[in-house]
């Protein structure tokens, strides 16, 4: 198949990135060493998997859902020892035999599965991932970025936001027009690099499933105060102590807790349940 006379699968989400320019950035963001195991998530038709090849790196794994994408790639790459490819869903695909090989991952995801992707990768509250991946380079929707990176008081802070900040150290390259693209998406892209907390750097296992339970009631009413969320797990009486033990106002609404006082707010919480 010649790559040139391919079309892109709308099903699929395909948006492939021909900015040279932000190409370049991603791999000066990666910073690549010679020990690096990059998983490449949706290769395309190779345009950054070429640089990631040319670069010192040990090795690189591809994964691509679009069967009719993998001869091409298998063709363009056959010659080179450090490229390796498997067609599937990345959100199905079994990583189980290199996953503690990997070091860094990157990719151009595709909008429609940016929740299950930052689960996988990044991980969830409570749950402490096996992987080993010292950094994760997505280029992903804007508003989605703008979400996770948003302090308390912003419009766009949520449970996303608390949830990514606690787990992971976040940082944002730069913005990508439509035009970075081809086909050219409706909305703007973000450049975004995680760095996932080792575990002797993230919270208490019980502290976090319960910030995530505190998260889930609060944002599904997101326009109410939390006393009238905080009331569905915390009986009056408990709700009373609470209040006479938390320097956190009520009166508050979800969006303007920050980090810190959601950890707070969920070790009080705890103290009077095993109290009581």
């Amino acid at each position: 198949m010649n790559s040139k006379n391919y079309h892109q699968k709308k099903r699929f989400g395909q948006h492939w990135l021909v900015n040279n320019l932000i190409l370049e950035k991603i791999i000066e963001e990666a910073k690549l060493e010679e020990k690096d195991f990059i998983l490449e998530i949706g290769p395309g038709r190779g345009a950054l998997t070429s640089k990631l090849i040319d670069s010192k790196i040990s090795k690189l794994h591809a994964v691509e859902l679009d069967k009719d994408l993998i001869n091409h790639l298998n063709n363009k790459f056959k010659n080179d020892k450090k490229f390796s490819l498997q067609q599937g869903d990345i959100l199905s695909t079994n990583l189980e035999s290199i996953n503690n090989k990997i070091t860094k991952v990157i990719a151009n995801i595709p909008y429609n599965i940016t929740g299950p992707l930052l689960d996988i990768f990044i991980g969830r509250l409570g749950i402490i991932s096996k992987n080993n991946y010292k950094k994760i380079i997505f280029l992903m929707q804007k508003d989605v970025v703008d979400r996770i990176l948003s302090k308390d008081g912003n419009k766009n802070a949520g449970a996303l936001s608390v949830r990514m900040q606690l787990i992971s150290k976040v940082r944002r390259i730069c913005d990508v027009p439509p035009s970075s693209f081809n086909p050219p998406p409706k909305v703007f892209s973000s450049l975004v690099v995680f760095e996932p907390f080792k575990p002797d750097m993230r919270l208490d296992i019980k502290l976090e499933k319960f910030i995530d339970k505190l998260l889930r009631i609060s944002f599904n009413s997101r326009r109410k105060m939390i006393r009238n969320t905080l009331n569905s797990i915390l009986s009056k009486h408990e709700m009373k102590q609470l209040s006479e033990s938390s320097d956190i106002s009520f009166n508050l609404r979800p969006q303007d807790i920050s980090v810190n006082k959601w950890i707070k707010l969920a070790e009080a919480c705890i103290k009077i349940k095993d109290k009581n």
